[in-house]
């Protein structure tokens, strides 16, 4: 099953704010300055409607959005191919671990 993680870079002047969500509907936002927090949702829905109303709450207090990610990965396929990758780079250099 795919899962996909996003983020968000919202910037005013020096500052930032990151926002990301993960697969299981964890929340963090990053900022700004030294502040972070995480919360974790029960389902999508409430999770996307509080990202969507907090970047709102954001843009209305004169933050920018600069750069919006999407990364999506299947359960167990990413690590295994960083494995095989791993595997690969010894095999052609046994010297090195």
């Amino acid at each position: 099953m795919d899962h996909a993680a996003h983020a968000w870079l919202f910037v005013r002047g020096e500052e930032s704010i990151r926002i990301t969500t993960g697969p299981q509907g964890t929340l963090r936002i990053f900022g700004p300055r030294d502040a972070s927090q995480s919360c974790d949702f029960s389902d999508a829905a409430s999770l996307e409607q509080f990202v969507a109303s907090y970047q709102q709450r954001l843009l209305n207090d004169g933050w920018v959005l600069a750069i919006v990610a999407e990364r999506r990965q299947a359960d167990k396929q990413v690590p295994a191919l960083h494995e095989r990758r791993a595997q690969d780079r010894r095999a052609k250099n046994p010297s090195k671990p």
